[in-house]
């Protein structure tokens, strides 16, 4: 195997467990929904940022499943793993086309992400639970949870953007 292969292996399994413990460990739990909000996809848009829409997308699904599965939710570790795979693709696909002219366009990305996250959510809990009306009540705190997500990774891209490696992978 190239040592190119396996830097990816490495930093895409380095991402999914930093992805898994922002999920597990820092969290708010949100009682109107018996879930809660955490700093996972921040850490989600960090990786796609850092290693780009393949590799981010697995890192940021791997992680979040397996948070899911330690932290109780197991029977969500599938719709999760898929929900968001796609949501860190659709912002690497975002990053990609759009014109260089854009500034942030990596926000523009995240955020289509985060819409495809509520909707993804919400049709997940709602063929569970067997009602599209009585899941309306989890929006508001996945729409809360993509903010703070976005959010945490603007501020650690501010950060990060004044190092070295920085310098070179943040032109998005």
């Amino acid at each position: 195997m190239k040592d190119k292969k396996i830097k990816e292996m490495v930093y895409t399994s380095l991402f999914a467990a930093l992805v898994c413990v922002a999920t597990f460990i820092i969290k708010i739990p949100t009682p109107a929904t018996n879930g809660y909000v955490h700093l996972g996809d921040g850490l989600i848009f960090i990786s796609v940022l850092l290693l780009g829409r393949k590799n981010g997308a697995w890192a940021g699904s791997i992680g979040a499943a397996l948070a899911d599965i330690l932290g109780g939710y197991s029977f969500y570790a599938i719709p999760t793993f898929i929900i968001k795979w796609i949501m860190a693709y659709c912002m690497g696909v975002v990053i990609e086309k759009l014109p260089d002219r854009f500034k942030y366009k990596w926000v523009a990305g995240a955020v289509l992400g985060s819409i495809w996250q509520v909707i993804g959510y919400y049709i997940t809990g709602s063929v569970m639970v067997g009602s599209f009306i009585s899941t309306i009540s989890e929006i508001p705190a996945n729409i809360i949870q993509s903010a703070v997500g976005i959010i945490s990774a603007a501020a650690f891209m501010a950060v990060f953007k004044q190092t070295p490696l920085g310098k070179e992978t943040t032109e998005c």
